[in-house]
This record gives structure tokens, C-alpha cells and sequence, in this order.
């Protein structure tokens, strides 16, 4: 991997990170794949998209990158801002499986669940379905401000409270451009904003996220499908697939969501679960603080933060083949 020779190291001079481990990884698709555990066949025609149908690649007027300054006064900003949260409830959970395909590729699933769904529960209906290695994450009781800290290299797997979802990092790759570009090609309805979710993401330096609705012709990106239906009642709103090559570790080969229509709820917005499941395609996963973006349950928090972000423009600080 060679280091991005138009791009300072700022990041290891200016952020901190509290170290921690997690496990492995691995990628290229330059066209958009669905895996048939993903793609929603019930559904033949998408949804009516509503107005982002129009929408452009990115909006950087209302939503421009961070600067390093940025990035660093955000993490400040939210360690500053943050509270003691109410006790986790037994349902407050997100389910993970994980398995080895018969290809060698690695192949991670993401539940984010419904606050009604009984966690166990659906795990063993995911077991039933065929998942493999099904398990329930419950977050642990965290302090509301970081202990000693170190400086941040692209390897390393947490900031403050914000997590890769696997460690080593796994990662999109260039793909011969300055940044890997991530192009989410919307297929949700009009009540899921993946425009927004999308844009903000963007705003992480070192990565691009782009926005297209039911068209993936670009060339030289990553292309991940984002899809809305009336799953049903399965107890979880969002699901999100990640598989990579363990012939090449860190490399992100493929990456689908699903947003389920059957779930409304006055304790989660679709902005947030929406926002939640991109971050997990682009290598987040769960951020310790109960009131994040990235934590375990869905919840009202619409924003990316300001360590999720910092974590990933350190991962993709550097060139990544």
C-alpha cells in the first residue's frame, strides 16, 4: 500500500485514539451485485423514490468535506456534549453472523432491530434461515469521556468510542482514483432519505460517497444497492451484507442494505437507520455511546458524529489496493 503522496499524514499528528481489538477482512466491484440472501425478489419494481430521483452524485454546497480542523473540532465538540444514558434495556442489541463462503470469501450481515423484536429470538429465526455463526452484540455500560488516548495510525481500529467492524480494517479500494468512491444506488422509497444519509457521509475526508438512483454505470467505483420493502415482520429494520476475499485481506468485494417498510416508531427515524447501515457499508460498526448514530438500537440521532468519521478518513488516510 503506498501512502496518497498528495495528502499529509494529518491525522496522526492531530487525532487520538484509545486502542482496542476486534478481527479480519478484504474487495474490488466495480458493478453492483446482489447477493441472493439480499435482493428483495418479492419486490419487482422499486418503490416510487419520490423527488431523489433527480438528486446528484453529491452536495457539497450544503454538505462540503471536513477539513482535519473540522474533524477534530467535531470529536472535541461530542466528547464535550456527552451524558450518562439510561441503563441498556434487554432488547437494546444488534445481531451479527458471519461465515466463510465456499469460494473463500468472507460474508459479515448486520440486523439492526426493531425496539419490539426479542434479539434472541431473531437470531434463532436467522439460525433457522440458513445464517451462520448468529450472534447477539449488547453493548457494554461505557464512561461519557475517554480515558488515555494515542496517536492514530491507518491501521488501527477505534477512536475514542467509535469501532471498525472488524480488525484488522477491512476496506473499499481505489480503483486508480484519489479517493475510493462508494456509489450507493438508491432502489428505497421516497420515506427512506438515502439522499441525505448518503451526502453526509460524504463529508468524510479520504472516501467518497456518491448518490444514484437505479442507474450504476460509473466507472472506477464501488456500487452497493440500497433497497426498501414490506419485509415483514423479521424484528429487524435495517440489514446490511458485507463480503470480502480472504486472498486478500481488507479488501470489500460487495455490499447490499435493505430498509424494511413494515417498522415505524416514534423511538427511531428512518434518517437514522439509514445513515446507521451506510456507515456500517463504508466500515463503521458500533459506537459505544447510547446516543450516537452508530450505537447498537436505533434511535433520533440523524448526524454522523465526529469520531465515526475521523476513524474512517484514518482507515483511508492511505492509498488501499
Amino acid at each position: 500500500m503506498s501512502t496518497k503522496s498528495a495528502r499529509p499524514r494529518w491525522y496522526a499528528a492531530t487525532l487520538l485514539i484509545v486502542m482496542s481489538t476486534l478481527g479480519a477482512g478484504s474487495l474490488p466491484a466495480t458493478a453492483e451485485t446482489l447477493l441472493p440472501a439480499l435482493a428483495p425478489s418479492q419486490t419487482p419494481a422499486s418503490p416510487d423514490p419520490g423527488g431523489k430521483q433527480g438528486s446528484p452524485l453529491t452536495d457539497l454546497n450544503a454538505y462540503p468535506k471536513y477539513t482535519p480542523a473540522d474533524l477534530e473540532a467535531a470529536a472535541a465538540k461530542e466528547r464535550g456534549a456527552r451524558s450518562a444514558g439510561p441503563p441498556p434495556d434487554k432488547n437494546t442489541a444488534e445481531i451479527v453472523s458471519r461465515e466463510e463462503l465456499s469460494d473463500g470469501r468472507v460474508r459479515v450481515d448486520f440486523y439492526t432491530l426493531a425496539a419490539e423484536a426479542d434479539p434472541e429470538k431473531v437470531a434463532d429465526s436467522l439460525r433457522k434461515s440458513g445464517r451462520k455463526n448468529v450472534e447477539v452484540l449488547r453493548p457494554e455500560p461505557q464512561p461519557s469521556t475517554d480515558g488515555e488516548v494515542q496517536p492514530m495510525g491507518p491501521g488501527d481500529c477505534t477512536y475514542g468510542q467509535a469501532h471498525a467492524f472488524t480488525c484488522p480494517n477491512v476496506w473499499w479500494t481505489n480503483l486508480g482514483r484519489r479517493n475510493p468512491v462508494v456509489l450507493f444506488n438508491d432502489h428505497s422509497g421516497a420515506t427512506w432519505p438515502t439522499t441525505n444519509a448518503v451526502y453526509k457521509w460524504n463529508q468524510t475526508p479520504n472516501i467518497d460517497s456518491w448518490y444514484t438512483w437505479n442507474n450504476c454505470n460509473q466507472a472506477g467505483v464501488h456500487c452497493v444497492g440500497v433497497w426498501s420493502a414490506n419485509y415483514g415482520a423479521t424484528g429487524w429494520i435495517g440489514h446490511t451484507n458485507l463480503i470480502w476475499a480472504s486472498t486478500k485481506p481488507g479488501q470489500i468485494r460487495d455490499a447490499d442494505v435493505q430498509l424494511n417498510d413494515y417498522y415505524t416508531g416514534t423511538y427511531f427515524t428512518r434518517n437514522n437507520v439509514v445513515t446507521h447501515e451506510l456507515g456500517h457499508v463504508l466500515g463503521l460498526g458500533h459506537n459505544d455511546y447510547w446516543n450516537d448514530v452508530m450505537y447498537y438500537s436505533a434511535n433520533t440521532r440523524e448526524d454522523i458524529g465526529g469520531e465515526n468519521p475521523a476513524l474512517l478518513a484514518q482507515i483511508y488516510s492511505i492509498d488501499r489496493e
